[in-house]
């Protein structure tokens, strides 16, 4: 049974994903301009997906007894721009409905991880030492509902409605 903590990000997550799934749709064909490296709307969503995935990394390795690379192998969190770049580069000649699909695919994967932890786990700060002092539930919002926020910020920036 999922935790509480489970199913408030999940509840966040999922309206706040609607919201920008309705406003990409909506603008699908958009370039952001400088609200986001004069990327496109779907470069917005495989960003979304990019950090899903690595999110999923990080527990698949916590998992095997392995320390996580945090934030990636070979990258630290004052480099992480250059990782977006990665992510970015990986995914740029994706169509928006390849892009779409990925993003939603990808964040019922993320919810359904999230239901596989405790409470303890997701809340408590300390639990996986790997995230220098962070809770679980901190960084998978960041993941999720947050990291949501942030494209819905970007579309604002690039006045899109």
């Amino acid at each position: 049974m999922p935790s509480e903590r489970s199913r408030t990000l999940a509840a966040k997550a999922d309206e706040s994903l609607a919201v920008v799934l309705q406003r990409a749709d909506a603008a699908r064909d958009s370039d952001l301009g400088v609200a986001y490296h004069d990327r496109r709307v779907a470069d917005v969503l495989a960003h979304l997906y990019a950090w899903h995935i690595v999110f999923d990394g990080w527990v698949a390795q916590e998992r095997a007894g392995s320390v996580p690379a945090y934030p990636a192998e070979g990258y630290t969190w004052d480099d992480i721009d250059a990782l977006n770049d990665v992510f970015y580069l990986a995914h740029r000649d994706r169509t928006y409905e390849a892009l779409h699909a990925m993003l939603l695919t990808s964040h019922r994967m993320m919810l359904h991880l999230l239901e596989t932890f405790t409470e303890r786990e997701l809340t408590e700060e300390g639990v996986f030492t790997w995230l220098d002092g962070e809770s679980l539930a901190v960084t998978a919002d960041e993941c999720l509902g947050a990291h949501y926020d942030w494209a819905l910020t970007v579309f604002d920036l690039a006045g899109l409605e």
